[in-house]
């Protein structure tokens, strides 16, 4: 393959790297400089995204993270705290001198494994150890009254319900909505038995992401009350459902699905084509029933770790379910914010 370069690109330094990524197949938000910005400064994890060039432009991505921690060891992630990071390939023999150069640049640096989290087909494809995750994609490139038509009853039901108990929708794109946000999630992480993102992540997508008008927070309120939120990443014509957080006490029943509904009605209206849910764990299956009931897509996230000390493939394990759960639920947030300053940045 003559006429080409291999190096190791930081986006944040590199010009113009969000237009290039646009012109390959299956970008999303997450390999956005934005996101990268994100992530290195919240975390100081060391961007280290491996490209072909040719012709000094971006032919072939991996993008990646290290992650050097005391406690949970070095090694490469396709990315840390994002729900999938699809290599971007223009040719299979493209993706095989990336992958050899990914895993010489691992042993070189005495990396524990190399992990990838990929939506499109498992990589590298010869792995036969991998964990997966559901991902929902919906086409809203048609209008408002054919979006509906697939809409399931429940789904329907459930936005009608929202909206006859005055729930009303507010958009709030400020330093001021990504401090309630962090109040609610703080409430929902505890819900769901896991400690909350430390607070400067959230201050980061705000300064990095929502205050360039590349992100957006819906929030429902009730009787003057912030009861829900969502917040959603944009990127060329594609939308990404990243995060949400609602209260335990005085939440009306549609919440979530009114609060869904407006957003995709609004970037609908502003002609963005694809919207996606985001990733859901398989045992989720409440979750993955409401991003089916808009009409979505499933496809298969497929997590696979390379282990370089014993040069074979491994499965990945999910770090979200166990028996700390229990512990966490009844802890104070207080303390759950103690727990995710200190231990998030070595869980990437």
């Amino acid at each position: 393959m003559p006429n080409y370069s291999i190096k190791i690109i930081n986006p944040t330094e590199y010009h113009n790297w969000d237009d290039e990524i646009l012109k390959l197949d299956s970008y999303s938000f997450f390999h956005s400089s934005e996101w990268c910005k994100v992530l290195s400064e919240t975390y100081k994890y060391t961007p280290t995204y491996f490209c072909i060039l040719k012709a000094n432009r971006l032919s072939s991505i991996i993008p990646a993270m290290e992650v050097k921690s005391r406690i949970t060891g070095k090694r490469l992630v396709s990315l840390p705290f994002s729900d999938f990071c699809e290599p971007l390939f223009s040719s299979i023999d493209e993706s095989e001198i990336l992958k050899d150069s990914i895993f010489s640049y691992c042993k070189k640096n005495n990396f524990r494994y190399a992990e990838f989290r990929t939506s499109e087909t498992k990589f590298p494809y010869e792995t036969e150890h991998f964990r997966t995750d559901l991902r929902h994609i919906l086409d809203i490139s048609v209008d408002e009254i054919e979006l509906q038509k697939h809409f399931s009853e429940n789904t329907k039901r459930n936005i009608k319900t929202a909206i006859k108990e005055g729930l009303n929708i507010k958009e709030l794109n400020t330093y001021q909505g990504i401090d309630i946000f962090y109040k609610l999630q703080c409430i929902t992480r505890r819900k769901h038995g896991l400690p909350p993102q430390p607070k400067s992540f959230f201050e980061n997508i705000y300064r990095f992401i929502i205050s360039k008008n590349k992100g957006h927070i819906l929030f429902g309120y009730l009787k003057n009350k912030p009861v829900a939120a969502l917040m959603f990443f944009t990127i060329g014509n594609k939308v990404l459902y990243k995060f949400g957080a609602s209260q335990t006490d005085n939440f009306p029943r549609g919440a979530n699905h009114y609060l869904m509904w407006e957003a995709i009605k609004k970037y609908n209206n502003a002609g963005y084509k694809e919207f996606d849910f985001g990733r859901t764990e398989t045992n989720h299956e409440g979750l993955r029933r409401f991003k089916l009931g808009f009409g979505s897509d499933e496809r298969i996230i497929y997590s696979t770790r390379f282990d370089i000390q014993t040069d074979s493939f491994i499965q990945p394990e999910s770090k979200t379910t166990g028996t700390h759960n229990k512990i966490i639920k009844r802890l104070p947030i207080s303390i759950l914010k103690l727990i995710g300053e200190t231990f998030y940045k070595h869980m990437g």
